[in-house]
């Protein structure tokens, strides 16, 4: 019965995957009453595919990932290694390429120990199109070579058409014609062996070719019968990216009305599928993966329907609503107390403590497969823990007048949107709010900022690129230079962008009649202003720094002018979790920073200094109890995967502990801090994620509850950062709110050090969160901590 049912299951879903879901569910009840584990762990993750296609993205990610583990237990290997590459073109599709490519490769590395197991197509395929996802075309095409190759020798129709699919996307961006022929050789060989999914895939990525040839005809042609084959399959995953499709070729015919109603319901899907992800990364980069459906939306309602509030509302349900979720309650936290979780920590701990000694390529590249293991186990679920959370599994975006409610008189808040050929900007005040239209487009506009950054960092002049990106970005917007605060909003690489340091047409920086703070949306900053405080902290300050790194030095660059030997550059940390592997090297000035910094303010005061600034005994204070948490220490930021990003405190062998506070262990912490300073190097870089926006240490910080967080955008400078730090606190401490003292303190700094103060010097410190308000000093005693 069991081979009977199989082998239905396995006709049924060529042409329809749900259509096997019963079958499936059979084979699973059967299995369970033989005790076959193996069959069992293969029906569970058939399940977990149609969970996939039918919107389930939890419940998919759950089974699948429980049968791989299985599937591996009970030595099934060759169906591991084809789930493992199903989970790889799944993460691939969510916006997680890295990670589909470290699943695609473990299961190319383990077909190829395997006697007789097969040419792995789907392997090839998520490999290829990680590839393609990741810009790396000449390696995706050596890869799609072999595996087309094997394909037609083996006439493995399927895989030759999602072979032919992916090949089509990688030569779409040199020769759009080869694409297309591509995708009508993959739809005519779909439809000769009725396989719907194939059409389906390959006519939308023909409407979206031609959409971007002009040819609107062609495009509605080949959507149409992409959407009669997803109707066929019942695929309610990728239904949105179609809606949207259909809604911006209406929108160019001007049919307004119709377009609005499909971005309406593609939004509805969407929604819909958001409600229950396993976790925050999934659903940062589902709304990543659906950008170009609320950036099409947003269009719409601002230059057809002229509709403010819309536009406000279609950006806000994209932008930052997984922080918002989290910011509305506790963090949510996985639960420590489960085996399998303390035994993937622990891994990890011993993993990542050997990184940072080993430098053999072949050594690392190893571990690094076996960090990513022992990763996919830690992080498979997380469940809320109160009521609260459980209410707000889906929140809507705050109101534009909530929002506006919410502001100071003097305050205006700048959402950017950037998109092709053109960008906007939402600009919003107590009093009003619009749009306005930008005269760039979003990769103009990212490659000036690209080009500012070098030169900011390389500590040259970059005078006329600041002043050409203020014409494009603040000039526009109405009442700008007469508000004389400003939170941003960032978009695209924006995120990367210190708006203070952009100089206007007299030459003058913007810093010198503004107070820029940032925010990841106008809801997290509604959030952060208007939540209940649970409790008041009952200590002042918590500082960490005088880390003492047991790893060889890296020798400082030296510089040549007297000025360089007293703003010299602390040197950028190579990232650790990369083949070339990283050294670090001691920052001496922050023990000064950080003692000085707390002597600025009364009230109870602990240090964790030199051989007590260990990441066990940071985590084992009352972190709730601290309004003020200052760590001076170095920085990892990782693109790749951002759960990794840390800061590098001491490991303690006893604890267990690594050394390494990253991002999923921050997220887990519980804060009530008014303000998190991070004086470290790449603390507010990270992952872009298009509307969802950036993945880093300070989305970390903000999970866990601070309602505050300074960052530095590049390399921190010892010597101008220990000095920036002193003003920023002495301003604190004389009653400044967050974000003045921030900015008088770079005022500070360039009257100290003249002409001498280059950006590179100060605009690398940015504030996010809710700036406006002061800190007020609770208690009057003085505690000093170890180590001071």
């Amino acid at each position: 019965m069991l081979r009977c049912l199989v082998t239905k299951a396995a006709i049924d879903q060529e042409k329809n995957e749900a259509s096997s879901r019963d079958n499936w569910e059979r084979i699973l009840e059967l299995a369970k009453g033989m005790d076959d584990k193996r069959w069992q762990a293969r029906a569970q993750a058939e399940l977990g595919i149609i969970s996939f296609l039918e919107g389930d993205v939890k419940t998919s990610t759950e089974m699948l990932k429980t049968a791989l583990l299985s599937l591996f237990m009970q030595g099934d290997y060759a169906a591991a290694i084809y789930y493992g590459s199903v989970v790889g073109n799944g993460m691939v599709e969510t916006g997680q390429a890295e990670a589909g490519l470290q699943y695609c490769e473990t299961a190319l590395k383990s077909a190829a120990a395997i006697k007789d197991m097969g040419f792995p197509f789907m392997a090839y395929e998520g490999k290829a199109r990680a590839l393609v996802a990741l810009h790396r075309e000449a390696e995706a095409k050596q890869v799609l070579d072999l595996a087309v190759r094997q394909a037609k020798a083996q006439n493995a129709r399927i895989s030759e058409i999602q072979l032919l699919i992916v090949i089509a996307k990688q030569a779409e961006a040199s020769d759009r014609n080869q694409a297309i022929e591509y995708l009508k050789t993959a739809t005519a060989l779909s439809k000769e062996a009725g396989l719907p999914h194939g059409t389906a895939w390959s006519t939308f990525e023909l409407a979206n070719v031609y959409r971007d040839k002009g040819d609107l005809n062609s495009a509605e042609k080949y959507e149409t019968q992409a959407i009669e084959a997803m109707q066929e399959v019942q695929d309610k995953y990728h239904l949105p990216l179609h809606l949207a499709l259909l809604a911006e070729l209406a929108a160019k015919r001007g049919k307004i009305t119709e377009a609005n109603r499909l971005y309406d319901q593609a939004a509805d899907v969407v929604e819909g599928m958001l409600i229950s992800v396993p976790t925050r990364e999934v659903e940062s980069s589902l709304i990543a993966v659906e950008s170009q459906l609320y950036l099409g939306h947003f269009n719409l309602a601002a230059t057809k329907l002229h509709d403010v509030g819309r536009s406000f509302e279609i950006l806000e349900t994209a932008r930052g609503r997984t922080i918002a979720d989290a910011l509305r309650s506790e963090p949510v936290r996985v639960n420590r107390s489960d085996p399998d979780t303390r035994s993937a920590q622990q891994r990890i701990n011993r993993i990542q403590l050997s990184l940072l000694r080993e430098t053999d390529r072949s050594k690392r590249q190893e571990m690094l497969g076996e960090l990513f293991e022992a990763e996919q186990v830690l992080v498979l679920f997380s469940k809320p823990e109160t009521y609260l959370q459980k209410a707000v599994t889906n929140p809507r975006p705050v109101g534009l007048p909530r929002l506006q409610r919410s502001l100071r008189p003097d305050e205006m808040v700048l959402e950017y949107v950037l998109d092709e050929p053109r960008s906007f900007c939402l600009h919003i005040t107590r009093r009003g709010a619009g749009v306005s239209t930008l005269s760039a487009g979003r990769k103009h506009v990212e490659e000036l900022v690209e080009n500012y950054l070098a030169g900011v960092r390389s500590r040259k002049s970059v005078a006329e690129t600041g002043k050409e990106l203020y014409s494009l970005l603040l000039r526009p917007i109405p009442g700008a230079d007469s508000t004389s605060r400003l939170i941003i909003v960032p978009d695209g690489k924006l995120h990367l962008l210190p708006f203070d340091s952009l100089t206007d047409d007299q030459g003058r920086y913007f810093l010198e009649s503004h107070i820029v703070t940032y925010a990841p949306s106008s809801t997290v900053l509604n959030v952060i202003r208007t939540s209940p405080v649970a409790r008041q902290p009952r200590q002042t300050f918590l500082g960490v720094g005088d880390v003492q790194y047991t790893q060889a030095g890296i020798t400082p660059n030296k510089e040549d002018s007297a000025v360089e030997s007293h703003l010299s550059a602390v040197s950028p940390l190579a990232d650790p979790f990369d083949l070339s592997g990283a050294r670090l090297q001691d920052i001496p000035m922050t023990r000064d920073e950080v003692i000085g910094a707390s002597k600025v303010f009364g009230g109870r005061i602990t240090l964790l200094l030199g051989r007590e600034a260990t990441e066990a005994a940071f985590k084992a204070q009352p972190l709730a109890d601290f309004q003020i948490i200052h760590i001076a220490a170095h920085g990892i930021a990782s693109a790749k995967f951002p759960d990794r990003a840390a800061l590098v405190l001491s490991s303690d062998p006893k604890s267990g502990e690594d050394g390494l506070l990253q991002v999923r262990e921050i997220r887990s912490l519980s804060l009530n801090a008014d303000l998190v300073t991070l004086s470290a190097c790449d603390t507010g870089v990270g992952r872009l994620q298009d509307e969802e926006g950036i993945s880093n240490l300070v989305r970390a910080f903000l999970f866990a509850g601070a309602k505050s967080v300074v960052a530095s955008l590049w390399a921190a400078n010892d010597i101008s950062t220990t000095t920036l730090m002193q003003h920023f606190y002495r301003h604190l401490a004389d009653g400044e709110d967050k974000g003045t003292a921030l900015r008088n303190a770079k005022l500070d700094l360039i009257k100290e050090f003249g002409d001498q103060a280059l950006p590179f010097y100060w605009a690398g410190f940015v504030m996010v969160g809710d700036g406006s308000k002061s800190i007020s000093v609770y208690g009057h005693n003085v505690l000093t901590g170890a180590g001071v």
